[in-house]
């Protein structure tokens, strides 16, 4: 006997972990439910990544106005990766940001 029915076709649903929650998905009908607090820690994940990326633009920023005020000092004081031809800033690396996606989408959930 199956622990829950979908509500919806009345077939056996499965338990499905996204994002560290434990979903019911409906194999048949592709519906999901979720549990008293689930769409909360769902959400709760989007603003921490939203709030890191707040974080990083602001980190941007300062150091877009720090090399404004004066490039040289500040050329001076950020490492020169002769590989990638550009500066570096606060130990950042480039390509293992870019790959990262961008955002939370409440929609990953389904994948």
């Amino acid at each position: 006997m199956p622990l829950l029915l979908c509500p919806n076709c009345n077939v056996s649903m499965q338990n499905v972990a996204r994002s560290g929650v434990e979903l019911d998905m409906c194999p048949s009908c592709r519906g999901v439910w979720l549990d008293r607090g689930e769409l909360e820690k769902i959400l709760g994940a989007g603003r921490e990544t939203q709030q890191g990326e707040v974080q990083a633009r602001e980190r941007f920023d300062r150091e877009l106005d720090s090399f404004h005020r004066d490039p040289d000092a500040w050329k001076r004081s950020h490492p020169y990766d002769s590989d990638r031809k550009r500066y570096r800033y606060d130990e950042d690396d480039y390509y293992r940001h870019k790959k990262k996606k961008k955002g939370f989408d409440i929609f990953d959930i389904f994948d």
